[in-house]
């Protein structure tokens, strides 16, 4: 079913597949996201009804716990515009309902793709972000922006670059596939977690990474040498249905001098600098069949286990 089976899905172990995930959260921007919307279709099921106290439900949400308890007294689904009010301020960018896809009326003579009409090209050059009503996977998106901002922008940034270098001024249909580089970027946006760790325990953890010894990290977790934060929405997206299916998410390992900061919200700034740093690194991401996994767990990613 594609990477997004591979990263996020996967009793299997985590193995990666041939196509890349949802690039484009609602706004098809390319062939491949029919494919990765079946994969999420199927991998993390169906939930759909409102639940004001879903962060409540597992401890991995605690780094948009903060942001999803402005909602916690919404007895439905908040509007996008309700969703903008609380939000805006911490992301950096305004929220605003997807508008439908344009169509093209029969014998109209097909124009240039235009890069500012795509979804990263909203966010990056006019500062919102097409959202659709009543959606988990961009309500969770939302909330991630309001607690990684500087990461979102990055990474949202490079996006928008990459496509419109690849469509030039003549293009009229869309790539039929993803570079290396989308492919990554959209594993990261999608499906990460954010592993901070010490810069003297990075290369133990790197090495148990490439070796699948998930009792190395989580051994390093616990006694506080590194600290797992999940950025991808679609794996918090993940944590909804009951009961959960195993699930793998794609690291991104961000080393940081000296201790860690021990409270959360210092813990979720540091990750998102470094984080943003990576982003706006030449060729960092680039290359998703060198990107390690650990399984989405409390027991492995919580200090408390």
């Amino acid at each position: 079913m594609g990477r997004l089976r591979g990263w996020l899905g996967a009793a299997a172990g985590g193995e990666q597949g041939d196509e890349g995930q949802d690039q484009g959260d609602g706004e098809a921007t390319h062939a491949a996201h029919a494919s990765a919307d079946a994969a999420r279709r199927s991998t993390l099921g169906r939930v759909s009804a409102w639940d004001p106290r879903f962060f409540r439900k597992s401890p991995l949400y605690w780094p948009i716990q903060r942001v999803a308890a402005c909602f916690e007294g919404a007895l439905e689904w908040p509007t996008v515009e309700a969703v903008d009010e609380a939000l805006s301020g911490a992301a950096g960018v305004h929220f605003r309902q997807q508008p439908p896809k344009p169509r093209r009326g029969r014998g109209r003579r097909r124009e240039p793709v235009d890069p500012s009409s795509l979804y990263d090209a909203r966010i990056h050059v006019e500062g919102w972000v097409p959202t659709r009503p009543s959606s988990w996977h961009d309500f969770l998106n939302a909330l991630v922006w309001a607690t990684f901002p500087a990461s979102k922008r990055a990474l949202h940034a490079r996006q928008h670059r990459a496509m419109a270098a690849r469509l030039g001024d003549t293009s009229k249909t869309l790539p039929d596939r993803r570079t290396r580089e989308q492919d990554g970027l959209a594993l990261l946006d999608e499906g990460s977690l954010l592993l901070l760790v010490d810069a003297g325990r990075a290369s133990k953890i790197a090495t148990a990474l490439e070796a699948r010894d998930v009792s190395v990290v989580r051994n390093e977790i616990t006694g506080g040498g590194a600290v797992a934060l999940v950025f991808g929405h679609a794996l918090y997206e993940s944590l909804l249905p009951e009961p959960r299916l195993s699930i793998w998410g794609m690291v991104a390992l961000l080393p940081c001098p000296g201790p860690l900061p021990l409270d959360d919200l210092s813990r979720i700034r540091l990750a998102d600098t470094r984080l943003a740093e990576a982003i706006t690194t030449p060729e960092s991401f680039s290359r998703p069949e060198t990107f390690r996994s650990l399984p989405l767990e409390e027991g492995v990613l919580c200090a408390s286990g």
